[in-house]
């Protein structure tokens, strides 16, 4: 009996010793697992770590949200010059997910998931606040919601869907970036922001890239060129376009002055004539910084025709200038050379008066502001100062005359604008 027992007591020991075992075994292959994935999301490479699992190990990232933070940590690498660093973590996220490339250009600026960045954000956050060219809380969350639809549709490959089948190359096989160049041929030198506005309400992925910030920007370093001032990312560049004062290229800015003047008196003593006098001041503005001024008594859809193209063969009616921006004011200088004949007597023949002619050089300086009118922005200009100086060429004198426009608005009533359709019709030169 004893040694039966024995045996049992044995046999018993055993079993309990493997079934230890087994839960050893057990514990040290779920320890050994669970090490592994706590490695894997620390660590890509031996290089990239988790900032956010690292801060919170019972919570997991899933893989979008880790690629979205290897790919702006190494955008952040990149602006920084660390090149070869940015390389492993832009391979990092291109292994979690393929197109987080094309997700983040559609997506643009996200939350980035590390503390530090979130940090850095809310700095941001602070200073676009006190920013005159913070977008606008409507405009934003439209951007946001069409870039999360488009991004919901599963086909992020396409800007635009077919609605009738063909079978010519249809544009949606375009990539955004080809979109973007055209959408340069658009805007074009001559700056055609209506037809870019156009564009966008054609469907929701036009939209999202006639909102590209880097087309906005090069729109405003055409528009105010050194004057442009802070570049930095955080700048809204439409909003600034927008918002900011600046005269307007697709069409002409016109005045009408009229005044009465007596006419001839005739031998009946009755009757006195006067005569009204009508004429228009036309003003058309190029990105370039040249401006062109013409006065006729022609009507505009006679007359805008004559401003429609400035390498054309210079008119002697038309008179050009350069222009520049300062603040809500815009500063014309334009140059005109006049001929004057001069009867004079001939000092050596009695009687005989002799005709010279001299070169008489007009320099005008002007000065706007801009104005809205009515709910149309920069869509007026009033005058400030207006300044005609002459100069003989022949003999240097010189002469100034000193107009009062500010405060004379019957003779010069403000100058307001008019958009000219044949002006858009084509592009010359693409956006640069």
């Amino acid at each position: 009996m004893d040694s039966d027992r024995d045996s049992d007591d044995c046999e018993y020991e055993t079993t309990e010793q493997r079934t230890n075992e087994r839960r050893i075994e057990y514990q040290l292959d779920e320890f050994l697992n669970k090490w592994k994935k706590e490695i894997q999301q620390r660590t890509v490479y031996g290089h990239v770590i988790n900032d956010k699992q690292k801060q919170d190990p019972e919570k997991t990232i899933n893989e979008e949200e880790q690629a979205i933070h290897f790919f702006q940590r190494a955008s952040d690498l990149e602006r920084e010059g660390k090149l070869y660093d940015a390389i492993k973590y832009y391979r990092a996220a291109m292994q979690l997910v393929p197109d987080i490339e094309f997700r983040m250009a559609r997506k643009g600026q996200q939350p980035v998931t590390t503390m530090e960045s979130n940090n850095q954000n809310e700095n941001n956050d602070k200073a676009n606040n006190n920013n005159t060219n913070e977008v606008s809380e409507h405009d934003q969350n439209l951007i946001d919601a069409l870039q999360r639809a488009h991004l919901d549709d599963g086909e992020l490959s396409a800007i635009c869907v077919k609605n009738f089948p063909q079978q010519a190359t249809h544009m949606s096989c375009l990539p955004s970036e080809v979109l973007i160049y055209i959408l340069r041929w658009v805007v074009s030198s001559d700056l055609d922001i209506r037809s870019l506005e156009q564009c966008a309400r054609t469907c929701r992925g036009f939209y999202l890239c006639a909102r590209d910030p880097q087309l906005w920007k090069m729109i405003c370093l055409k528009t105010w060129g050194v004057q442009t001032g802070n570049t930095s990312t955080n700048v809204n560049w439409r909003y600034m376009f927008i918002n900011r004062p600046h005269v307007v290229f697709n069409g002409v800015y016109i005045s009408r002055t009229s005044y009465i003047r007596q006419g001839e008196q005739s031998l009946d003593t009755f009757y006195s004539p006067w005569h009204l006098v009508e004429y228009y001041r036309y003003m058309r503005f190029f990105p370039d910084g040249i401006v062109v001024i013409y006065t006729s008594a022609d009507e505009p859809r006679i007359s805008v025709a004559r401003l429609k193209n400035r390498y054309s063969i210079r008119d002697p009616a038309l008179i050009y200038g350069n222009y520049r921006l300062q603040n809500d004011r815009v500063i014309i200088v334009a140059k005109r050379i006049s001929q004057r004949t001069l009867t004079m007597n001939n000092p050596q023949r009695r009687g005989v008066r002799d005709s010279q002619i001299s070169d008489i050089e007009q320099i005008m300086d002007m000065e706007f502001e801009m104005c809205d009118a009515g709910k149309k922005k920069h869509h007026q200009l009033i005058w400030t100062h207006y300044e005609i100086k002459s100069v003989d060429k022949r003999t240097g004198d010189e002469r100034s005359n000193l107009l009062d426009a500010a405060n004379d608005r019957h003779a010069y009533p403000p100058m307001i604008f008019s958009r000219v359709k044949s002006y858009s019709l084509a592009s010359e030169q693409l956006l640069k």
